[in-house]
């Protein structure tokens, strides 16, 4: 039986690690590794026990993007359309934001994260990266579109254009000064850094990472102005409110010990509304 394109472990309490494994095509997209990668994070978003998540490939790439031979192959009829999975983005990519996954997800690129496999990167998070890591946009030189919106929220706007008209590729040190990348680590520490990044946000709780995450990704997609981000600032905050993670929370500030998170909310008649 082969090895199944991709692989989900979960190393540590709450984290998962979902890796790409074509390494023969430098892990790029074909339309079974995509749907692979769909049911991951299908998997991920209903498992209440995983509280983060990172994404990484095998070898020495990451993500080289889609399959250009399977492209050609649909073009000239070989191969059937590709048909829609409904949380899919252009290309048939998953798209993470249409699938609203609240959770902290994580990039080691440990190579190159090229076309749309740098699309894959800037849907993530937080990217970690070797130092061999390479990062480009290659879509145009093959004159497919590099329309990713994060480009243009993630990097500079000058330099999302350079990326997207250029075709060519920036590596790790530069992808670090722009700020696409947070840290670049050693290859054999890599993995290592990212299950320690995890392992800090886990230990913050389940319910505070998703409601951060899912304000902020819509302040950026969704609203202008700081009158309408701050009463939808307010809305998740008052939900927070309402778990019983935020009152242990504030005990174990005040008791000195580490917070015990249950991801639980209050039920109807437990606690006043609105009152800490």
């Amino acid at each position: 039986m082969a090895d199944p394109l991709v692989v989900i472990t979960r190393p540590q309490a709450h984290t998962a690690v979902i890796r790409l494994n074509r390494a023969e095509k430098k892990n790029s997209m074909s339309q079974a590794l995509q749907y692979g990668l769909r049911d991951a994070w299908k998997e991920m978003k209903e498992d209440d026990d995983i509280w983060s998540i990172i994404l990484t490939g095998t070898a020495d790439s990451f993500c080289s993007g889609g399959d250009l031979g399977e492209n050609l192959m649909r073009a000239r009829g070989e191969l059937p359309p590709m048909p829609s999975t409904g949380i899919a983005g252009g290309g048939g990519y998953p798209d993470l934001h249409s699938l609203n996954l609240d959770k902290p997800l994580i990039a080691a690129v440990n190579g190159y994260a090229v076309g749309g496999g740098f699309g894959l990167a800037l849907a993530c998070d937080i990217r970690l990266c070797t130092p061999n890591a390479k990062f480009g946009a290659s879509e145009v030189r093959w004159s497919h579109m590099a329309a990713w919106p994060t480009y243009f929220r993630t990097l500079p706007l000058g330099w999302g254009f350079w990326l997207a008209f250029t075709g060519q590729m920036i590596d790790a040190d530069t992808a670090f000064r722009l700020g696409l990348v947070q840290k670049v680590s050693k290859p054999e520490e890599l993995m290592d850094d990212a299950l320690e990044l995890t392992d800090t946000i886990n230990k913050n709780g389940r319910l505070i990472a998703a409601h951060t995450k899912e304000y902020m990704y819509r302040h950026l997609y969704e609203i202008e102005g700081w009158g309408p981000s701050f009463a939808l600032h307010q809305l998740y905050y008052y939900h927070l409110r309402q778990s019983k993670d935020y009152d242990e929370g504030s005990a174990a500030f005040v008791q000195k010990r580490r917070p015990q998170y249950t991801s639980e909310y209050y039920k109807v008649g437990d606690k006043p509304p609105g009152v800490a």
